[in-house]
């Protein structure tokens, strides 16, 4: 994967982000729509996560990748809480922090 199209997939997984924050007032459908993004980027991280941890994946990789984009994508994917979310369950502050925290990760090193 090149620099530009791994930036571009951290862009757009903390732009996922913060379109779930920004969801407001909540009606049903609205809740249905943060369920079904959350799915999405909890699927789209996970998947990222397990690609690039192997080390014969990592051998293929460049040194952007293995400095900067391996390391966001584990640590958002195991510090975020967003591989606990219980997406049945009531969509409350928790939610929030989880998606904050993913924000956070992707930005902290997207400055970089």
């Amino acid at each position: 994967m090149k620099r530009d199209e791994a930036i571009q997939r951290l862009q757009s997984i903390k732009s996922q982000g913060l379109r779930l924050l920004e969801e407001k007032p909540r009606s049903a459908a609205s809740d249905a729509e943060i369920r079904n993004r959350t799915v999405q980027l909890r699927e789209e991280l996970e998947a990222e996560y397990t690609r690039s941890l192997p080390t014969r994946a990592q051998k293929s990789m460049s040194i952007f990748e293995l400095s900067i984009y391996s390391p966001t994508i584990e640590e958002t994917w195991k510090d975020s809480e967003i591989r606990r979310l219980k997406l049945d369950g009531e969509i409350n502050c928790d939610w929030s922090e989880v998606f904050e925290a993913v924000v956070y990760k992707i930005s902290k090193y997207l400055a970089q």
